[in-house]
């Protein structure tokens, strides 16, 4: 049987975080906060936007668990939290019992913490009917305050995420042929994803020739050329939680702008990569990524230089100009560096960097793109 203490993430932080806090219970209500404190993933919750599920987590009481009644038994089998509460689809609204279970905890008058940059207007105002004197503030900062720093168990999912995502990629690049298109080297890549152990894919953006110029364009009937750039940004879900990985290839054995290009990119990328440590910010890095790439003459336009990751692809800290929390063991962080020019040619790489008490650790180590990888024509 489940139980807090074997959960993926840091459900004893996550409760010290909320007995700490001002308020007096906090409510989960997107799909990654149920996911990471119910330890249990309900599919339908973000699949159909109506069927809510919610985590009550109040001081000096146990997790409640509401969820729709059809998701009732698998949540009691996968989830460490004994007190669920059910409501019938169409029939009773989510609210309604979310308002009869903290006028059980005698908090009807209470300081609730609840994700207000999700729950969506209509339900506020439906709790608030039932409610009207509840004080409602955001909680996502508490939240956010125990996820960014990973368990063991996620550390070593997420290595085995990009690991995974990475070998995938590189048994697609090993196999492209000159003609292909570019949707078809997608379904490779999925394929390879989920052989390779994904859950999902989660995107898939496998481009290639003037195509690679744009960050995220669905593969399309474009087929390969000689001399063409094929370049990946592609991610699978693992229990839940995502890879990121980006690498570039050639077709043909790169020009020397190219791989003068590379040589300064993968220079700024080892330069950002060294400066994951302990004390220093988002913000430091991004400045350091700014000068290294004026230094190097290649233009950055870009609005950060990586971020963490887990059961959201983007997560704080960020590698930008507006990150002022500094880093610290057990953070993880994306480093991606890259160029692009529409209409031409886009170079990328990315890869995870956990944050240790000395140096930084290379988490996406199974895909060595310190050169261009070179596809044979």
């Amino acid at each position: 049987m489940k139980t807090m203490e074997n959960a993926t993430g840091d459900l004893a932080g996550m409760q010290r975080a909320i007995e700490t806090s001002e308020f007096d219970a906090v409510v989960a209500i997107s799909p990654e906060n149920v996911r990471y404190i119910g330890d249990v993933n309900i599919a339908t919750q973000a699949m159909i936007r109506d069927r809510l599920a919610l985590i009550v987590w109040a001081k000096g009481h146990n997790p409640i668990f509401i969820v729709c009644a059809v998701e009732e038994g698998y949540v009691r089998q996968e989830s460490w939290i004994r007190e669920i509460r059910a409501y019938k689809e169409f029939v009773t609204r989510p609210m309604a019992v979310l308002a009869e279970v903290l006028r059980e905890l005698g908090l009807e008058h209470g300081r609730i913490g609840m994700e207000t940059a999700y729950l969506a207007a209509q339900y506020y105002q439906e709790l608030m009917e039932q409610l009207p004197r509840l004080r409602i503030s955001s909680c996502e900062s508490l939240f956010e305050s125990v996820r960014m720093f990973k368990t063991s168990r996620e550390v070593e999912l997420l290595r085995h995420a990009f690991r995974s995502t990475e070998q995938a990629l590189l048994s697609v690049y090993r196999t492209v042929q000159v003609g292909e298109t570019e949707k078809s080297m997608a379904n490779r890549l999925a394929d390879a994803i989920m052989q390779g152990g994904a859950d999902a894919v989660a995107f898939n953006h496998i481009n290639a020739g003037t195509n690679t110029g744009f960050p995220h364009m669905s593969p399309s009937d474009y087929p390969v050329q000689p001399g063409d750039i094929v370049k990946a940004d592609c991610g699978g879900f693992y229990h839940e939680y995502y890879s990121n990985v980006g690498r570039t290839a050639k077709v043909g054995k790169p020009t020397a702008e190219e791989q003068s290009y590379w040589r300064r990119l993968r220079g700024i990328h080892h330069g950002i990569i060294d400066m994951v440590r302990p004390g220093n910010t988002g913000r430091q890095l991004f400045d350091e990524a700014t000068r290294l790439h004026e230094q190097a003459d290649i233009p950055f336009p870009y609005a950060h230089n990586g971020h963490s990751l887990g059961l959201q692809v983007h997560e704080h800290p960020f590698i930008s100009p507006h990150e002022a929390l500094a880093y610290a063991p057990g953070m993880v962080t994306t480093v991606e560096t890259r160029v692009r020019w529409v209409g031409e040619k886009g170079l990328h790489m990315e890869d995870l960097i956990l944050v240790t008490d000395d140096a930084p650790v290379l988490l996406s180590d199974a895909f060595d793109n310190e050169e261009i990888f070179v596809i044979e024509p």
